[in-house]
């Protein structure tokens, strides 16, 4: 410095951090008009873990929406307003029970997290080293052999699953933790072992997190502050609790302490609070049928959004591995058993019924000669329609069904809250898979049918050893006027095989919130195949036969 120039001011001393979220005048009005939200203003700092508490119904759930993804809840058709909104952190989310996706072990949990933080930091993905994985493991006091592999994810106790998950999302670099209900399932003493851990780790890393719980002995182990939603106030007001002890860790007498002065305010608070009254119900109307319409529209969306993430692909090839492997087993080689016998079956009782409706009947022809005459458009004609629907009721409803537990199980949250986009991860090789496997059991029906009628064929006699020639007549060598049915069959087999396959990925992937909803959903999407599957096959045949 030069004399006359003014000195530098000094660095602050112990400055308070910079938040890592602000909201400022945040408004929230539900789809039906009536007020969540008024004029809210929050700050959540490095270090901090906050509980939030509240009745049921409430609108917790919301107010991290509305951190989280305001977006996706004006599309839902909440009014959300800002005045302003920063947030300097990724947001990672660890739904209730951990939501560890269960097609995949432990490690590759971890696996997940990792790679994916590296996807969004632009460095390459990490090799399969496993010595990342089980220094998480350790950190958060579990078995460092998982790292190799072996343990599933659904082998584990409620609060090792807690665990798991806590650590993938620190391993997945988010540092604004949204943890809903953790103590669910835990007796009291691993709801303080678990709050002391999660504590310790959110705070060596310079993190921050947001806990929704109605259980103020977790509560009280586990936050610095307390936050309650106050229905009748549409606010989120901040409890007053005395100094709290310093420290990452609380004795059982310090915890009990606490929960005492929590929950008196909690309960003044619920004894005043009222739920606010529906709202209109033409807006609810409104909202219904702009569900309705949505779903009719989503199925076509899913092609598209698979397309678009096409051009990553090669970034994402472990995805695709992790995925498509659990999309085969369940779409081919589980119901292929089924349709191979299904196939013979109708096979041969469809000569078996022409046969004798023919040879025996008041149209008697020569025998024999019905089976040249037939040869294989019976198959051509029906092969379509009967993969059809059968692909919807088996193939299709496994993956309605395994993508609606996966919503059903908050795993898709958990996804968004790594940052990864379950349309990108789940959507892509649920829908190629499905729509291969559907082609590949249309090819396995047909062969399916011409050895049922090669069967029954042979079975008469008749046909002095020609028999599989009969059947295959048309497809092996089809006569001019045949190509057209031909082209007919395959073209319908290749829309049943992505419109199935896009159905059923739309309507496995919509929101569940119940066992009940993913039924509904199983079986609306064969409801809806079979439909249209019919509504083509009538429009189509005029330009075959018209």
């Amino acid at each position: 410095m030069q004399d006359g120039d003014a000195p530098e001011p000094a660095p602050p001393v112990d400055a308070e951090p910079e938040p890592l979220l602000v909201l400022h005048g945040l408004t929230v009005h539900r789809p039906d008009g009536v007020e969540l939200l008024r004029d809210v203003d929050l700050e959540v700092r490095p270090g901090e873990v906050i509980a939030l508490l509240g009745g049921s119904g409430a609108g917790k759930s919301t107010l991290l929406g509305c951190i989280e993804d305001p977006d996706a809840l004006r599309r839902q058709g909440f009014g959300v307003r800002f005045g302003q909104r920063r947030l300097d952190a990724r947001i990672g989310i660890v739904p209730q029970r951990g939501a560890l996706f269960d097609h995949l072990s432990v490690a590759g949990n971890l696996r997940l997290a990792l790679r994916h933080a590296a996807h969004e930091e632009q460095g390459p993905p990490p090799s399969r080293d496993d010595g990342a994985v089980e220094e998480w493991l350790g950190r958060m006091h579990l078995p460092r052999q998982w790292a190799r592999g072996g343990q599933g994810a659904t082998r584990l106790s409620g609060g090792e699953a807690q665990r798991v998950a806590v650590a993938r999302t620190l391993a997945g670099g988010r540092r604004l933790l949204f943890l809903d209900e953790p103590s669910v399932g835990l007796d009291p003493y691993r709801v303080l072992v678990l709050a002391s851990l999660l504590r310790r780790q959110i705070r060596e890393r310079n993190a921050a997190a947001i806990v929704i719980t109605h259980d103020l002995a977790f509560a009280a182990a586990f936050a610095d502050r307390f936050w309650f939603m106050d229905r009748g106030l549409a606010a989120v007001e901040q409890l007053a609790v005395d100094e709290l002890p310093p420290g990452d860790s609380r004795t059982a007498e310090q915890v009990w302490a606490i929960e005492q002065r929590i929950g008196e305010a909690v309960l003044r608070r619920l004894e005043d609070d009222a739920t606010p009254p529906p709202g209109s119900a033409p807006r609810r109307w409104l909202q219904a049928l702009g569900g309705r319409a949505a779903q009719w529209v989503e199925p076509f969306a899913v092609p598209m959004q698979v397309l678009r993430h096409l051009p990553s692909l090669p970034r994402r090839l472990r995805d695709w591995a992790e995925v498509l492997p659990v999309v085969l087993k369940q779409t081919l080689l589980r119901p292929a058993p089924f349709f191979a016998i299904v196939s013979t079956l109708i096979g041969y009782s469809v000569l078996y019924i022409f046969h004798r409706a023919f040879a025996d009947g008041d149209l008697a022809l020569r025998d024999g000669y019905v089976f040249t005459l037939l040869g294989s458009r019976h198959i051509i004609a029906l092969a379509p329609p009967l993969t059809g629907i059968l692909l919807s009721a088996t193939s299709g409803n496994a993956i309605t069904a395994w993508l609606g537990g996966i919503s059903l199980t908050r795993q898709s949250d958990a996804l968004r809250g790594l940052g990864v986009s379950p349309q990108r991860y789940l959507w892509g090789p649920a829908w190629v898979g499905l729509s291969l496997s559907a082609l590949v059991l249309a090819a396995l029906f047909v062969a399916g049918m011409v050895a049922g009628g090669t069967l029954y064929i042979a079975s008469t006699g008749l046909a002095s050893g020609q028999a599989f020639e009969l059947v295959t007549a048309q497809l092996l060598d089809p006569a001019p006027g045949d190509h057209r049915l031909l082209a007919r069959a395959g073209l319908l087999l290749g829309i049943y095989a992505v419109g199935i396959a896009a159905d059923a990925v739309a309507k496995g992937s919509a929101d569940k919130h119940s066992a009940e909803a993913v039924t509904a959903s199983m079986v609306r999407s064969v409801m809806a195949s079979t439909l249209w599957i019919v509504a083509l096959e009538l429009l189509t045949l005029p330009l075959v036969f018209g």
